[in-house]
């Protein structure tokens, strides 16, 4: 491995790459992951702050909304969420609908519409592949042809009428087999793993693991890090008390095992003890037990 343990992707995307000196970052992996459907690298233009965005409890879920446009000048609108729940299919759906409704003003003619790619990072098992991508494509009924229209852009380009509709991408963490094959593979074996191989070729991967190592954050970035940590573990309880009974038990660990990693990693009792909400004497136990 390189280095040390890094900070997941999902945090590092909402908190830590929000600066443009970080995009390049951003820009490898959303170039990574869009070839697999067909397109071309693109750069961020623009982080967006949407109405939808501010809404507290959507807010924790997404993780970036951004413009990105291609080599050939094509814009899109990326929005990029985490989910933990099996009803993430319909949160897709309404948070891709409800960017497009916020991205073009009231009243405003509905060519404007930028088509919006939906990203989705899952940390459960939804069918064996750790990746997957569909669109909606317009076929003769009869025929089963797919719908050839094509409309001008402002540009002079044209473009299939039927790509102005949403895309999504789903990627399943968890799922991900660690074969490295493609570009976009070495992407999932970070987000799986919080580190990188010796042997990774992608050209912003090394830049990634350096700017996402945890040892070199402040103690307070430490802090905030695992706390993040901890509502991910509330988070997962919510899921498992609607799908799975008896967890409180994983929950109560979960939270010893990050209060211990909290611990090893320096940070110190007091903060720890904020953070997680256990007791002096339990962190005292802990310590005594590394």
């Amino acid at each position: 491995m390189l280095g040390e343990q890094l900070i997941s992707f999902d945090y590092a995307m909402k908190y830590i790459l929000r600066d443009k000196s970080d995009y390049s970052i951003i820009e490898g992996f959303l170039s990574a992951l869009l070839a697999t459907a067909g397109y071309k690298p693109v750069k961020v233009k623009a982080l967006l702050e949407t109405e939808s965005n501010k809404d507290e409890k959507r807010g924790k879920r997404i993780l970036a909304d951004m413009v990105v446009e291609d080599t050939d000048g094509v814009q899109y609108i990326i929005e990029i969420e985490r989910n933990e729940k099996y009803n993430f299919m319909h949160k897709a759906c309404f948070s891709s609908s409800r960017v497009i409704v916020d991205s073009i003003g009231q009243g405003q003619d509905y060519l404007k519409i930028v088509k919006v790619i939906h990203i989705s990072l899952l940390y459960f098992d939804i069918g064996g592949s750790s990746l997957y991508h569909g669109k909606t494509i317009v076929r003769d009924v009869n025929s089963s042809e797919r719908l050839n229209l094509h409309l001008k852009r402002e540009n002079g380009s044209t473009y299939d009428v039927t790509d102005i509709l949403p895309e999504y991408f789903l990627i399943s963490i968890p799922a991900f087999h660690d074969e490295i094959h493609r570009s976009i593979d070495e992407w999932l074996y970070m987000m799986k793993h919080e580190a990188i191989k010796d042997d990774f070729k992608e050209k912003y991967i090394k830049l990634a693991a350096e700017r996402l190592n945890f040892l070199k954050m402040t103690l307070e970035e430490q802090a905030n890090y695992m706390r993040y940590k901890l509502e991910m573990i509330d988070v997962r309880e919510e899921f498992h008390t609607q799908f799975i009974k008896g967890k409180a038990e994983g929950k109560a660990e979960g939270k010893l095992e990050m209060a211990k990693a909290m611990l090893l990693k320096g940070i110190p009792a007091d903060v720890v003890a904020s953070i997680s909400g256990l007791s002096q004497e339990t962190l005292t136990k802990l310590a005594s037990k590394n």
